[in-house]
């Protein structure tokens, strides 16, 4: 324990450590712990504990000593004493320290931003751990921006230390705020501390002047000159010093005004003009300079300078007249509009650019009809102007309804004169859907035969409707609803009401009178297009019968029972058929079963009776017991058939009979359910069902049994139990099938054999006891129960333990194995009576519990049966000595203190109490009342603070009681009273008694008024409580508040209400806290400064005038002019009174003394024309002392007095009509006339045309005569361009002063003619265009939709009807099309398989009977071909013609198949991996998804060579198959060496329902002798196409079957591609699947000579090769033949030369000279003496020689990507060896392609493309390779001669391989290729083939033909073409001599 670590952070309570000591005695020891309080030890167990909290910071190592005490019997006890010290780790539970505090600082309103206002902010934390201190910025009170302005710069921060200073972070005013308040948060990332910082922002000189007040002003412009305007004033902004303060204008426009520098006042300079100015509101801006003077001068600098506008308004005099927006104004309103509804969009605005009385204005309305009313009638300035309905309803469908011509006039009412001006109104009325459709008759009756076909007309209802457009009976639409509604169709347009598209008329789904012989409907009219008012008339519908449907017999089969023998059935046996229609008679017989005669048929009635009514029914003859008769019913047209059962009915009259009077079983108790018990057995004397028994348990079996009710086997039906039921007589019923039934009983007797199958059991399972740990041993305190439910015989159960016991000690922990023995020796349990009791002396000390498993055992059984069970015994404690609590507490004081701070949180830690017991264990803590403020964790003994808050000012001091118990028995405990004391903190704010405050104090107040008092109280103690207030807002320095909350006027201020009519204060209450922690609250507080009459009246303008007409209305009256005064005070003192008290004379006028308006009181009409009137305005409503003036001058003039009428047209919406395309452009329309009641000027009257806004005499269309009034058109009118034209007619009088017009609506309608053909309308988009596109799924049912087409008529009327006709394309008449809405059906069930599109064309006409004329025409352009059957007559510039293009969409209703039912295909045994082996092709007609397949094998059965047999399916199949049926292998094939695969492969739909397509693939796994070559004088892709009829004809003479395994280029002899011909690999198949021979192949083809070379054929087979030959060994050393063919160039020269030309005559065919290749040529054979018997097809073999360089040499430079040239070496006989030898650096032509242009580092010649027959040319490199394939160089170093070696390819055959010097002068060319290259897009099976050997003659087994390999022409080269896929590895390389030089010693080897 010495220099043990102990966090401080420990837990009161926590264990720290655990002593351990031992006496070598063996004896009891026990610890003991001195020198601190802070720890405590267990005296028994040696657990450290801590008891009291530990601080580092006051002590960081405790210092005790540890002592251990054994016990000495009779002697002092020994005592080992062991100083210790514990460590004791810091925690971080100390919070920063601020340092030097408190801040406080003052800067001035000029710092810089950046710079430090107080320095010095330092820290210190006690703790060594933590993070590094941290401190930030934390405002005071929410929403302040102190932390905005001032920051935290931290110069030195650690976890110990803090060294920084407080910053400025944007710039201070001292205008805007003075004083910051803020907290700085310090934390160490545990711990967090704070202290308040004040910072007081010192003024200084940077604001410029701030102006206050107004700087508006309104001046009259005919104020006189130096008239006051405004007062200006500015003061410092800085107002800790300000200055004086001087002014200046800057701006002056039109100067206007002048400025006092020093007492700012503005004042006019000269006459104002305000029509001088450009703003039309008389505004005029002045910019106005306020500076600041020091010693008497400006300053000059720009933070001493405020320039400001100032805008005055210069009031007008009256001289413009109310204006409107616009001259004439349209609006539109349905007719069902309500009254007070505005008219829409009228956008009318009326504007008087006067000011104050001279812009008052009235507005009125001219409305003949007066349906409309105006608002406002008054208006002043401008405003806005409203004309609502107030007299409707409006109807449309009244004529005179449908335009109203309306004049606005808006008049001044308070000038003189009154000037005024007018606008025209053009409502029109809008048609509404306000009247429904009507029909001609209140019900409708029709009549329809029930086998009408689709469309047959019914009735036609039509409905009208007074509405137009759409809402009338245009827009009607016809339904027909109802049940039964869906059999009929109803134009919805023409309500013409015709037969419903059915399949079969008179039947099912269609009409059909047997079904439904009245159909009573619903006929619906709907105006507005179908959305709007609906009309429904009843519709009676009904169906004409005919004998349209066969009787039809009520059942399909009959069923009867007859007793043999008997005379007739019982009840008598009627068959019945039906038949709907009802002028049908039906006719019963008999037409089947009945070949004997035995039965008969009433044919009127059905009644089926027994022939031979007196032997009655005889069966003797019949084999059965029932007859199945066939009855027919026919009506004449139709018949139909049903079945008569009759059985025969045998006489039940035998009971079943038991085999046993009675049964008895015996069955052992576990038998398994099911098992059989006994069977029973029954049998019945009768036959046929009346034998067949039934068997069932009637009683006795308790549901423990079953039977089989056929067989009669009882079986266990559920466990038995010997102890429940001994034995059961179960009663059995055995019951017949017959008629009545009979029955018979038997008994079963079932006795139960019992088992000893139930173990013993405890009960219960675990048992508990327990016994004192003074008990003696032997005494007895327990006795265990068991049971067993089917023991036998008496001490049968013995008790027992099972080993080993388990135990825990008193702290919990479960007891060491080490105490086993002693643990067993303590308790004994009697096997008999299983009695417990105590085996020796008790130590609890050891165990508190011991778990003791106890058995009991049945050993009556067998084997013997055992129960489990558990004993737990407790071992009681004797408990002498109760708790007792740490120091100071004594049972004497049981008292406990705590100081705490008030305000603690919830969950905070008060203490912990800890008790200690001296014989037991605490049990635990427990509250002896429960308590609000704390909570008391019963375990651990720490109390914590509740949810109740800890106050101070309601409890200084909280006490509680807790009790601690032990563990012992009986428990023991002790309690302490916990007294918590609790420290005042500063936790309350100040509260004011209201949450606002309201005060008034009056304007004239005297400095001193106390205004209002407030009152704050702080519920803490002591100086906490004390309160201050101060008061914080705009103008708080008006007003003082002392220490008692009186706010009273400061004694030098007063008070203006005009300037200042209210204040809104803060009142802040502070507690005296110290700065830190003070509180703070604030209320609002609301000065109301009341007002005192110090202010008089004022007009707005001195004087007023006004114009009126002589006629003004009097009723009501209408206001002339409006006075206006203002009043700077407020409320009654503002209040004015306005009279007249000058010039009414004769009481003309009336003043409405509130509004100051003023109107007439009696007419004007006199010989006064001029009136001068006084008014006077007086304050407090006419009662007080100030008053103020002003005169109003009217005018009164005479008045214009009517108004032009219209006499024609007379009406007020009237209507005219004019035809379209009239004969020449004037057609005379309407003559006009008006009348004026007026004389003079005012009444002539002129006509005009308006338009917009303006009277003109044309417009477009038309053209007025001002005089006469006659108006007539200008131009030809087409009424499909416009049908109607509305006209607006004026008549205007030429009065003056007023002039007066009136307006009056005309339509001009125009009439149509059918001047236009219908014009068929397309979807967008149309591709290509005049095309209808429709689709349609195949075996769609007949007629059905398939789309419509629609045609349009700009005509209106019968003219505009169209209907539609099929022109052409529908010769089979597959569609019809409905004539009248142009939709198309189907008239035939559509295949897509048969025929997926067709193309139609359809015809628009407005003739319904319009004459087809299918005559073909000529113009292709007018030609559309229709698939085949005739030609559709189409003209694209006929818009009466469109095409109709139905595509069939397809459905999967087609199989899918492969194209054969079995494939041939073969592969070599060397194949690899992904090796292609063949195509196979399935097709299926359906489309798209529909048709797509996937392949795949489902078996791949493999056949030995020439086994018939499967050995069986290969698992996984050795193949692939790809979706595109790409057959490959998927595994090597060289363990299947010709073998013979039959691969099952299946095609499967990917679309439902999945069909599946089957075939069979026969794959051969061939080898290189299996194949042979041949050669057509065909391109390769032309025998691709032709491949099976090639394959067919070579089967058909090698009897057998051909399999084509490869196709590739023919390669000629000189080693060009031949890409005309074509070499084809082929191996033949017996009739036993089976690879026959080549030299069987060879024979047979040789015999079909003539077969093949027919040229009738596609074949056309030039020549047929073995595929691979054997090679001998060379008998001529290639040296000596080299040199022998040098010697012989050299001495015989010119004679060799000819010779040698002589034998490439006819050795060689160059492309040049062999145009064509012949199979034999007959001098060749006489020149070479060749047999005549040999196959023709061979003898070419004779002049090719087939030879292989396989050499693996090194590239000795850079491809050249050019051609190679190649010189020929010299050969002076065809059988010796070339006489130059290629020197070591040479390339090879292999595996080169066009993207492969770069070297390769080296690769083996086996690489090489083993499928090709080509020659392969190894040259000695001059400055460039042949290709990129690198041969790598074996020469040896330093030996003169050498070895190469030769990589074999196993796939190569029939290749040439030469060696040769490449002349450098040579340019280099493309080697042409030996054996075909791969053709391009044709992929077939890989050929590899192996040669080995050198030169020898080629045989063959084919007997009578000589197979001789062709001699080698000197010129020819050998090159090798590109391999296309890799081939197998090779085998072991061969080698090869070369000489010094490095020169190969023999180069060339025939394959």
């Amino acid at each position: 324990m010495n220099l043990h670590v102990v966090g401080e952070d420990t837990p009161v309570g926590a264990a720290v450590y655990t002593l351990k000591a031992a006496d070598p005695e063996g004896g009891p020891v026990r610890f003991g712990l001195s020198g601190t309080d802070k720890l405590r030890v267990d005296a028994y167990t040696g657990v450290v504990t801590v008891v009291r909290p530990l601080d580092r910071e006051v002590k960081d190592t405790l210092r005790v000593v540890v002592t251990v005490e054994d016990e000495v019997t009779g002697a002092d006890n020994n005592v080992v004493r062991v100083p210790i010290s514990l460590i004791i780790l810091d925690t971080n539970d100390n919070p920063p320290k601020f340092l030097q505090t408190p801040y406080e600082t003052m800067v001035g309103e000029d710092v810089s931003v950046g710079s430090t206002v107080l320095p010095g902010v330092r820290l210190t934390d006690p703790d060594t751990v933590g993070q590094t201190i941290k401190v930030n910025c934390e405002p005071i009170h929410q929403g302040d921006d102190a932390c905005d302005v001032f920051g935290v710069s931290a110069s030195q921060a650690t976890a110990r230390d803090f060294s920084g200073s407080i910053v400025v972070k944007t710039t201070l005013n001292y205008a805007t705020k003075n004083l910051y308040q803020f907290n700085l948060i310090a934390t160490d990332g545990g711990q967090v501390s704070s202290v308040g910082v004040v910072v007081r922002v010192r003024d200084v000189q940077n604001t410029p002047p701030v102006f206050s007040g107004s700087l508006t002003a309104i001046v009259s412009e005919d104020d006189p000159i130096g008239t006051l305007v405004a007062k200006l004033h500015a003061n410092d902004g800085d107002t800790g010093a300000p200055r004086p303060v001087r002014y200046q204008l800057v701006t002056n426009p039109l100067d206007f005004f002048t400025l006092d520098p020093v007492t700012g006042e503005l004042e006019t300079a000269k006459p104002l003009d305000r029509e001088a100015l450009q703003s039309p509101d008389g505004v005029v801006k002045l910019r106005v300079k306020a500076y600041e003077i020091a010693g008497g001068t400006a300053v000059g600098t720009a933070d001493t300078e405020t320039v400001q506008d100032v805008t005055i308004t210069i009031r007008d005099v009256n001289d413009e007249p109310p204006t409107f927006n616009k001259r004439e104004y349209r609006a539109s309103v349905p007719e069902n509009v309500p009254d007070g509804t505005p008219l829409p969009n009228l956008d009318m605005f009326v504007q008087d650019t006067d000011v104050g009385s001279n812009s008052v204005f009235s507005v009125r309305l001219v409305d003949s009809s007066g349906l409309f009313t105006v608002e406002p009638q008054v208006a002043s300035g401008s405003s806005s102007i409203s004309i609502r309905v107030a007299h409707g309803p409006l109807d449309y469908e009244n004529p005179n309804q449908r335009k109203f011509l309306l004049q606005v006039i808006a008049e001044e009412t308070l000038t003189n004169p009154r000037l005024s001006s007018t606008a025209t109104v053009v409502v029109s009325v809008t048609d509404t859907n306000d009247n429904s459709p009507v029909f001609e008759q209140e019900a409708y009756t029709a009549r329809v035969s029930e086998t009408a076909t689709p469309g047959t007309l019914v009735t036609t209802i039509a409905a009208t409707d007074r509405d137009t457009g759409t809402f009338g009976s245009e827009g009607i639409k016809y339904a027909l609803f109802g049940n039964g509604a869906e059999k009929f169709d109803v134009d919805t347009n023409s309500g013409v009401m015709t037969v419903a598209f059915c399949d079969t008329p008179g039947h099912r789904n269609c009409l059909d009178y047997e079904e439904r012989p009245t159909y009573f409907l619903s006929f619906r009219a709907t105006d507005d297009g179908g959305e709007g008012h609906t009309t429904v008339v009843p519709v009676r519908v009904t169906l004409k019968d005919s004998n349209d449907n066969p009787p039809k017999f009520s059942r399909q089969q009959y069923r009867a029972v007859i007793d043999e023998g008997a005379p007739d059935f019982d009840p008598p046996l009627y068959v019945m058929a039906e038949d709907p229609d009802t002028t049908s008679r039906v006719v019963y017989s008999l037409v089947g079963g009945d070949p004997t005669g035995l039965f008969t048929i009433d044919p009127n009635t059905g009644r089926i009776t027994v022939a031979n009514t007196t032997t009655g029914l005889d069966m003797s003859h019949l084999k059965t017991d029932y007859i199945i008769l066939t009855v027919e019913a026919s009506d004449g047209e139709g018949s139909h058939t049903a079945n008569v059962r009759v059985s025969v009915r045998d006489a039940n009259n035998n009971a079943p009979v038991f085999s046993k009077p009675q049964y008895s079983a015996a069955v052992q108790e576990n038998a398994e359910e099911g098992s059989v018990v006994e069977q029973v057995s029954a049998s019945d004397a009768d036959t046929g069902v009346n034998a067949v028994v039934i068997y069932r348990i009637q009683r006795g079996g308790y549901d423990d049994f079953a039977i089989d009710n056929t067989t009669g086997a009882v079986t266990v039906a559920r466990r038995l139990d010997y102890d429940r039921r001994q034995d059961y007589t179960v009663v059995i019923v055995a019951t017949d099938g017959g008629l009545p039934q009979q029955t018979s009983t038997t008994a079963l007797t079932v006795n139960v054999i019992n088992n000893n199958d139930k173990s013993p059991y405890f009960t219960p399972t675990t048992q508990r006891t327990q016994v004192s740990e003074d008990e003696a041993a032997g005494t007895t305190f327990h006795t265990l129960a068991a049971q067993d439910p089917d023991v036998e015989g008496e001490g049968a159960l013995v008790f027992g333990v099972q080993l080993p016991l388990s135990a825990v000690d008193p702290d919990g922990r479960p007891v060491e194995d080490t105490h086993a023995a002693k643990l067993q020796e303590m308790f004994v349990v009697d096997p008999q009576t299983g009695v417990v009791s105590v085996g020796k002396e008790l130590d609890r000390s050891l165990a508190t519990e011991v778990t003791i498993t106890v058995t009991i055992t049945d050993v009556s059984a067998t084997p013997p049966q055992v129960g489990l069970g558990s004993l737990v015994i407790t071992i009681m404690d004797v408990n002498d000595f109760p708790p007792t609590f740490s120091p100071p507490w004594t049972p004497d004081r049981p008292y406990t203190h705590v100081k705490v701070s008030e305000g603690l949180a919830p969950g905070s830690l008060l203490t912990t109490i800890t008790a200690s017991d001296v014989d037991s264990n605490i049990a635990g803590y427990w509250l002896l009342e429960p308590s609000d403020h704390f909570d008391l964790d019963n375990a651990t003994g720490v109390v914590t603070v509740g949810g109740a808050r800890l106050d101070y000012e309601t409890e200084p001091e909280l006490t509680f009681v807790v009790v601690a118990r032990d563990t012992g028995i009986p428990n023991l405990s002790a309690t302490t009273t916990v007294v918590v004391q609790l420290e005042n903190i500063n936790d309350e704010e100040p509260v004011f008694s209201s949450p606002s405050y309201q005060a008034q104090v009056p304007e004239d107040a005297a400095g001193g008024t106390v205004v209002t008092t407030v009152t704050a109280t702080d519920a803490d103690k002591g100086n906490y409580g004390i309160v201050t207030y101060s008061l914080a807002g705009n103008h708080h320095e008006l007003f003082t508040i002392d220490e008692g909350g009186v706010i009273k006027l400061r004694d030098d201020t007063s008070l203006d209400r005009e300037s200042l009519a209210s204040v809104d204060l803060r009142v802040v209450a502070t507690d005296n806290a110290p700065d830190t922690h003070q509180q703070q609250s604030s209320a609002p507080l609301h000065i109301e400064v009341t007002d005192v009459n110090d202010h008089g009246p004022v007009f707005l303008e001195g004087s007023y005038s006004a114009r009126v007409v002589e006629n003004l209305p009097l009723s009501p009256p209408a206001p002339i002019v409006r006075v206006s005064a203002t009043d700077g005070d407020a409320g009654d003192n503002a209040l004015l009174l306005y009279t007249i008290i000058d010039g009414n004379d004769r009481g003309s006028f009336r003043l409405d003394p509130e509004t100051g308006i003023l109107y007439p009181a009696r007419p004007l009409r006199s010989l006064i024309t001029q009136y001068n009137l006084t008014i006077e305005a007086r304050d407090l409503n006419g009662t007080g002392d100030f008053s103020d003036q002003t005169t109003v001058e009217i005018t009164v003039l005479p008045q214009n007095q009517h108004k032009p009428k219209f006499v024609s047209p007379s009406l007020p919406n009237a209507t005219v009509y004019v035809q379209e395309n009239w004969s020449s452009a004037v057609q005379e329309v309407v003559k006009v006339k008006a009348e004026d009641r007026d004389s003079g000027a005012n009444g002539d009257v002129r006509y005009h045309l308006r338009v917009g806004e303006d009277n003109v005499q044309d417009t477009t269309q038309f053209h007025l005569d001002p005089n006469t009034g006659l108006l007539s058109t200008k131009q030809i009118l087409d009424r499909e361009e416009q049908h109607k034209y509305e006209l607006v007619l004026v008549a205007k009088d030429q009065g003056s002063p007023v002039s007066y017009e009136t307006l009056r609506f005309l339509t001009v309608m125009v009439e149509d003619v059918n001047d236009n053909p219908p014009a068929f309308s397309f979807p967008p988009l149309a591709s290509p265009p005049h095309t209808y596109r429709f689709t349609l799924v195949e075996n769609s049912p007949k007629h059905s939709l398939v789309g419509q087409v629609q045609a349009s008529d700009p005509d209106a009327g019968l003219h505009a009807k169209i209907y539609y006709y099929l022109a052409s394309g529908n010769s089979h008449h597959t569609f019809y099309l409905d004539k009248l809405h142009g939709k198309l059906y189907t008239n035939a069930v559509l295949d897509r398989e048969y025929r997926a599109s067709y193309t139609l064309v359809v015809k628009a006409s407005n003739s319904p009977n319009f004459p087809l004329d299918h005559s073909p025409i000529d113009d292709d352009d007018d030609v559309v071909v229709d698939d085949g059957e005739t030609e559709v007559v189409f003209d694209p510039l006929d818009p009466t013609l469109a095409t109709i293009v139905v595509t069939v969409e397809d459905e999967n209703d087609t199989p899918p198949s492969f194209v054969h039912d079995t494939y041939y295909a073969g592969v070599s045994y060397e194949a690899g991996v992904g090796q292609f082996v063949r195509m196979v092709s399935a097709v299926d007609g359906d489309a798209g998804h529909n048709g797509s397949l996937s392949y795949s094998i489902r078996a791949s059965n493999l056949f030995r060579p020439g086994g018939t047999k499967a050995i069986g399916s290969i698992v996984p199949s050795p193949f692939n198959v790809t979706e595109d049926g790409k057959l490959s292998t998927a595994s090597l094939m060289s363990q299947y060496r010709r073998h013979r695969f039959v691969l099952h492969l299946q095609a499967k739909e990917d679309a439902p329902p999945h069909r599946i397509a089957s075939c069979n693939v026969n794959v051969w796994v061939w080898e290189r002798d299996d194949l042979v070559r041949v050669v057509l004088a065909q391109a390769p892709e032309t025998v691709v196409r032709h491949q099976d009829s090639i394959a067919q004809t070579l089967s058909k003479v090698a009897e057998g079957t051909a399999v084509v395994d490869e196709i590739r280029y023919h390669v000629n002899p000189d080693n060009t591609v031949n890409r005309e011909r074509t070499d084809m690999l082929v191996h033949v198949v017996g009739d036993s699947e089976e690879v026959l021979e080549v030299g069987t192949v060879l024979k047979r083809l040789d015999q079909g000579y003539t077969t093949l070379t027919n040229t009738s054929h596609t074949a056309r087979i030039k020549n047929v090769f073995p595929a691979a030959v054997k090679e001998v060994e060379e008998e001529v050393d290639a040296r000596l033949a080299g040199l022998i063919a040098l010697l012989i160039v050299l001495f015989i020269g010119l004679i060799t030369f000819i010779v040698v030309c002589c034998c490439l005559r006819y050795w060689v065919m160059t492309p040049s000279g062999r145009s064509t290749e012949h199979l034999i040529k007959r001098n060749i054979d006489e020149d070479l003496g060749l047999n005549t018997t040999e196959n023709p097809l061979w003898v070419d073999q004779k002049l090719k020689m087939y030879e292989e360089q396989e050499l693996t040499m090194q590239v000795m430079s850079e491809f050249d990507a050019s051609q190679v040239g190649v010189a020929p070496p010299h050969h002076p006989h065809p059988g010796l060896a070339p006489t130059s030898i290629p020197p070591p650096g040479v390339t090879v032509d292999a595996e080169w392609s066009p993207e492969h242009t770069r070297r390769r580092p080296s690769i083996d010649v086996s690489q090489l493309d083993g499928q090709s027959n080509t020659y392969a040319t190894i040259q000695k490199s001059h400055g460039g390779t042949l290709r990129s394939l690198q041969l790598r160089s074996l020469q040896q170093q330093g030996s003169g001669v050498g070895t190469l070696n030769l990589g074999e390819e196993p796939g190569e055959s029939n290749d040439y391989a030469t060696l040769d010097h490449q002349h450098p002068h040579h340019p280099p060319r493309r080697p042409a290729s030996a054996q075909g290259p791969k053709v391009p897009g044709i992929e077939t099976p890989r050929s590899p083939l192996t040669q080995s050997g050198d030169y020898q003659e080629l045989r063959t087994s084919f007997t009578g033909s000589t197979f001789q390999p062709p001699h080698t022409h000197p010129g020819d080269i050998a090159t090798r073409p590109l391999p296309s896929q890799p081939t197998t590895p090779a085998p072991a390389p061969r080698t090869l001599a070369y000489t010094s030089q490095g020169e190969p010693v023999l180069v060339a080897e025939l394959i």
